[in-house]
């Protein structure tokens, strides 16, 4: 006698057309974000409508470090003589600025020339000294003395310390991040949406300030008197850029 299974098979015909309708839907959906994450739209779900602005902030400070550039000049017969002559003074400026305390010293621009044309005395020697401290006052008075004694100004510049500078920048940040969010809750209102997320941000600072230099000094020959170098303010600024969506 002949068995017949075709039930079986139209069972398994309609289990796989059951079936199939789900796995295709299953596709437009992300993967479970597990526990504790958000939950994902559907990946052909409307995201909403991108809106990009940019904000800007700054802060005004005052500079919080003084730099005076002075220079050793000497000349004579031969270049050993007036290299002697520059090492001394050098010296002297940099066991000075020890003594003080708070000051950080470099030297740099070394040299020893021959002056041509005949000219005496024939060599020419020459040493950049930079000093550096947060307290001007007391920079301002050792200049004065180390001009009194031989050396030159040629310049003074406030700036900021790396230390300041970054507090300031994290400020400008946050100034620059709230200028893009006010900006971007304006457009909204206007557009009569709603902000639903951000989608990316962007921040950048602009740069150090440029050191405020100060008019260079003439070379002292009678009493020490401390050059004036007045702190002006300096900004310091950071923009942000944001890609908000918007919802209804």
């Amino acid at each position: 006698m002949t068995e017949f299974r075709l039930p079986a098979l139209g069972v398994f015909a309609l289990t796989a057309a059951t079936l199939l309708p789900f796995a295709a839907s299953a596709q437009d959906m992300p993967p479970d974000p597990g526990p504790g994450m958000p939950e994902m739209l559907p990946r052909h779900a409307p995201a909403g409508t991108a809106l990009t602005l940019s904000g800007t902030g700054t802060v005004h400070a005052a500079p919080d470090r003084l730099t005076a550039t002075l220079f050793a000049e000497a000349s004579a017969a031969s270049a050993a003589a007036a290299q002697e002559r520059v090492n001394a003074l050098a010296g002297m400026a940099i066991d000075a600025a020890k003594a003080a305390g708070g000051i950080t010293t470099v030297t740099e621009d070394y040299s020893a020339e021959h002056n041509e044309g005949g000219k005496a005395p024939a060599w020419t020697a020459r040493q950049t000294v930079r000093l550096t401290g947060a307290d001007g006052a007391a920079l301002l008075a050792l200049v004065g003395q180390l001009q009194a004694k031989g050396l030159a100004l040629s310049g003074l510049d406030w700036s900021l310390s790396p230390d300041r500078r970054q507090s300031l920048t994290r400020q400008a940040e946050a100034g620059a991040l709230t200028d893009v969010r006010q900006r971007a809750e304006a457009a909204a209102k206007v557009l009569g949406l709603k902000i639903a997320s951000i989608r990316s941000i962007t921040l950048s600072d602009h740069g150090m300030p440029r050191p405020m230099p100060m008019m260079m000094m003439a070379r002292a020959a009678s009493a020490p008197v401390a050059p004036g170098a007045p702190a002006e303010e300096q900004d310091v600024s950071a923009s942000a850029s944001a890609t908000f969506m918007l919802t209804p």
